[in-house]
């Protein structure tokens, strides 16, 4: 049974301005708005759903070109105001023989830019943030003046320790930016012990460039619950017994497919190394028992604990998966990298000092900027995979506050008809299990007078040790 909650009231109003001059208050047309936030998404996106009885479409006219204005406040409080480059209409339809339905879509003006912009630059020897801020701020936010959004890279551990040399042949901004993301060594990774993922994202108010783990150390913000038990005193009372929001709707998108995660390299991974220098290819894996490309430790307990909150992962080392003691995997990546062991080199050699390499190879971008992904992929592939094995979606009373990254507690009912259990919560996830919003899409809806949220939220981790239990 779902909680009723109470929506909160808004209001808006919604322009279009055209290339051409023309300008229009489009508010009284509008059923529904949805407003796409994803930390795995670069770009903020709009849905505007339209029942036109004004031929706004064709008188304006629409050409796929215009700037779309959002201002917004809730309960009279907290303004926003987004920009929108509008680039798309679809699913127009006839509802009544002179109104029309269609959909509006739009993208930020720094989401426009990135597909309107090529970069024809070298960067040679700079650490992966400071070319991605040159990224943003000579090309996403290029001509946008009081538009431009800031770029955020303040949580421990965004900066990255690494260099690269990386040279723009006409790639879009976000292009770079993908592989400068899945280059950097988090300044907290020195000793390649620690996952470096990631992210850049467009929130309400900023750009982010952070480290996916630095975003599990930060306190909970906030609890949701689905229901609330049934047998308590103040609940009968009619007093609101919990410091909780009410979840309307909860959808369970991923739960977990082992095989494919298994074949995806999350806990078992062969890598064959090309060094670009050496021109020697490495196979891996070992032949030695002992020996692991990886040296992947299954110490669930302390080696792989991400989440501070709630450190116990989705995996047991009783399982077949978590005992695999094979030195190689059903999935296999190549990576051009530079070998650094002493199989190869010598016991405290360096490049210049190899053979047929002496006195002819000078320091360059090669030797100077490292490629060394290899050394953090096990534990950045596990991060990212366990954000995937346990993923809900519920939608809440629109909250401002929230924001992409945020932690929260969800409770839900533990289903069961054993007495001694109905005022328990789903064991699956430990009595507090936390969770972190990956995702948000705002709606609001003309019907229902109101504003909502849809969260993405993933668990990393279970809430407690997982345990066994006679049912």
């Amino acid at each position: 049974m779902t909680a009723k909650v109470q929506s909160h009231l808004f209001d808006y109003k919604l322009t279009i301005k055209s290339p051409l001059g023309g300008f229009l208050d489009i508010t009284n047309v509008i059923t529904e708005i949805n407003m796409y936030e994803d930390m795995f998404g670069p770009f903020m996106r709009i849905e505007i759903v339209l029942a036109d009885a004004l031929g706004i479409i064709d008188k304006l006219p629409i050409l796929g070109d215009e700037e779309i204005r959002f201002q917004y406040e809730i309960e009279g409080q907290l303004a926003f105001l987004q920009d929108f480059m509008l680039y798309k209409v679809s699913d127009r339809n006839m509802i009544k023989a002179r109104t029309h339905s269609a959909i509006l879509h739009g993208i930020s003006k720094a989401g426009l830019n990135d597909s309107l912009q090529s970069v024809y630059k070298p960067y040679i020897e700079k650490k992966p943030n400071e070319i991605i801020r040159d990224l943003f701020d000579n090309y996403l936010n290029k001509d946008l003046g009081l538009d431009a959004k800031f770029l955020i890279n303040n949580k421990m551990g965004s900066l990255t320790k690494n260099k690269a040399t990386i040279i723009g042949s006409g790639q879009s901004p976000s292009h770079l930016i993908n592989f400068l993301k899945a280059e950097s060594q988090s300044s907290r990774s020195d000793d390649y012990k620690n996952p470096s993922n990631f992210v850049f994202f467009e929130t309400r108010d900023f750009f982010r460039l952070e480290n996916l783990s630095s975003y599990f150390e930060e306190e909970v913000k906030k609890e949701f619950f689905l229901n609330v038990p049934q047998e308590t005193d103040k609940f009968e009372k009619g007093e609101n017994t919990f410091p909780s929001e009410s979840i309307y709707s909860i959808n369970f998108v991923d739960l977990l497919d082992r095989i494919d995660e298994v074949h995806r390299g999350a806990y078992l991974n062969e890598i064959n190394i090309i060094d670009p220098i050496l021109k020697r290819f490495k196979m891996h894996p070992i032949k030695e028992k002992d020996r692991f490309q990886f040296k992947y430790v299954r110490d669930f307990d302390d080696k792989l604990k991400h989440l501070t909150n709630s450190g116990f992962k989705y995996i047991t080392d009783q399982g077949e998966v978590g005992k695999g003691e094979k030195p190689y995997a059903p999935h296999r990546r190549m990576l051009m990298t530079q070998i650094d062991d002493i199989d190869y080199l010598g016991e405290g050699k360096e490049y210049p000092e190899i053979g047929y390499l002496e006195g002819r190879l000078f320091p360059g971008d090669v030797l100077n900027a490292p490629r060394k992904r290899h050394k953090n992929l096990n534990l950045s592939l596990h991060e990212l995979n366990n954000l995937s094995s346990q993923v809900v979606e519920i939608t809440i009373p629109g909250d401002p506050d929230l924001q992409i990254g945020d932690l929260i507690n969800i409770q839900l009912p533990q289903p069961t008809q054993i007495k001694t259990e109905s005022q328990t919560f789903l064991m699956l996830y430990g009595q507090k299990a936390t969770f972190i919003i990956t995702a948000i899409r705002h709606m609001y809806q003309l019907e229902n007078d109101g504003y909502f949220m849809i969260l993405s939220c993933s668990k990393e981790s279970f809430g407690e040790e997982p345990k066994s239990e006679v049912i």
